[in-house]
C-alpha cells in the first residue's frame, strides 16, 4: 500500500512540474512577442527614416549614411549597444559652441562593429527609434564607391 501511495504522489508531483515548466517556457515565448511587436510599433510609428548603406565584411558591419541635422554646427557621435538579441547603432547629434546659422544640413555618419551576418540591427536617433533604409553593398565593393539615389 506504502508503494502506491509514494508513486501516485511522484505521479502528481511529476504531472506538477511538467505542467509549471510548460506554463513558464509559454510565459517566456509570449514575453519576447510582446517584445518584438512592441519594436515593431515603435519603427512604424517613427516619422523619421535614415537612408545607410551596409556592407558586411570580415565579421564588421559597416553602416555610411546621412543624418539630417538642425545646422551645420551641430556634431554626430555614433555607439554600438547590445541588449538581448538586438544590436542598436546610437547616432547622436549635439550643437557645438560656436554661432552657427539655422539652415538644415545633412552630415554623414560611419560605424562599424563586429558581429554576426544576421544580426537584428535597431538605429536610434538622439535616442528614439527611427526606421532604418538599408541599402546592402557587396563585400566586394567599395563602399565610398556606392550612391544612394533618392527620389522624392
Amino acid at each position: 500500500m506504502n508503494n502506491k501511495i509514494l508513486w501516485g504522489l511522484l505521479l502528481v508531483a511529476a504531472i506538477v512540474l511538467v505542467g509549471a515548466y510548460t506554463y513558464n517556457k509559454e510565459k517566456v515565448k509570449t514575453l519576447e512577442q510582446n517584445r518584438e511587436q512592441a519594436i515593431a510599433q515603435e519603427v512604424q510609428k517613427s516619422s523619421i527614416t535614415i537612408n545607410a548603406k551596409h556592407q558586411f565584411k570580415d565579421g564588421q558591419h559597416l553602416f555610411v549614411g546621412l543624418v539630417e541635422l538642425p545646422n551645420p554646427c551641430h556634431m554626430i557621435t555614433t555607439s554600438v549597444e547590445r541588449v538581448v538579441d538586438e544590436t542598436i547603432v546610437n547616432i547622436n547629434y549635439a550643437s557645438s559652441s560656436e554661432v552657427c546659422t539655422e539652415v538644415i544640413s545633412e552630415k554623414e555618419f560611419r560605424i562599424s562593429f563586429a558581429g554576426k551576418s544576421d544580426e537584428n540591427i535597431i538605429a536610434k536617433l538622439n535616442g528614439e527609434i527611427v526606421n532604418l533604409n538599408i541599402f546592402e553593398v557587396a563585400a566586394d565593393k567599395n563602399i565610398d564607391d556606392v550612391k544612394i539615389f533618392n527620389k522624392g
